[in-house]
């Protein structure tokens, strides 16, 4: 079989596990300050999540395909998709298979939902995954908690990062397991060690977004 990029999450994300999965935002910013506590700011792009995954211990044949699988994105040319295998919306999953984008406020700091069950709950801190252009993926949290009208639509809840111009009303939202494109920065990976019993341990991975 031929492999196929960026990577689904079923061929590696899914196997990389670990009792912590630490999830940040990294701002690209120019700062400047002065003595008195003030400070200035400019974006010079957009900010990008990062994922860090101490991986758990596995069989000796788990952890050579692992490796492997990795070695086979060719450092940083190469994309996977990724998503929080241990990730569950906070008011659970059921009934958010056709939440569609209705509306994108002037600012792209706000958008509006529609198709979510009556009364749903959105909590902040829920993620959203948007697909849009050539196989891109926009990831974005929730900033704040609403609740769905009986008609099940949101307006203008905030999220961030900001919406990328490429996205556009009527794009479908992912809700149920929100994914992002990554690559593997340089040194982001420490492979698997193989042992004679025959477990491969002390792998870790660190993921940057591709937007």
């Amino acid at each position: 079989m031929t492999l196929t990029y960026p990577y689904p999450l079923d061929f590696l994300a899914d196997c990389l596990m670990g009792d912590e999965i630490k999830l940040d935002l990294r701002r690209q910013d120019e700062l400047s300050g002065s003595g008195d506590g003030r400070y200035w700011s400019a974006e010079l792009s957009r900010p990008l999540w990062t994922v860090s995954i101490a991986l758990y211990s596995r069989s000796v044949a788990h952890a050579r395909a692992v490796n492997a699988k990795v070695f086979a994105l060719d450092g940083t040319r190469r994309q996977m998709q990724w998503a929080n295998p241990y990730y569950k919306p906070a008011a659970g999953s059921d009934g958010l298979g056709s939440v569609t984008l209705s509306a994108i406020a002037s600012d792209r700091g706000r958008i509006s939902l529609a198709g979510l069950p009556a009364r749903r709950d959105v909590a902040a801190g829920d993620y959203l995954s948007i697909p849009y252009g050539a196989g891109r993926l926009y990831f974005g949290v929730f900033a704040e908690s609403r609740i769905a009208t009986a008609a099940g639509a949101i307006n203008n809840i905030e999220v961030r990062p900001y919406l990328p111009l490429g996205i556009s009303a009527g794009a479908a939202i992912e809700l149920e397991m929100p994914m992002m494109n990554a690559i593997i920065p340089p040194d982001g990976f420490t492979p698997f060690s193989l042992y004679k019993n025959r477990w491969g341990r002390s792998a870790s991975i660190a993921l940057l977004q591709k937007p």
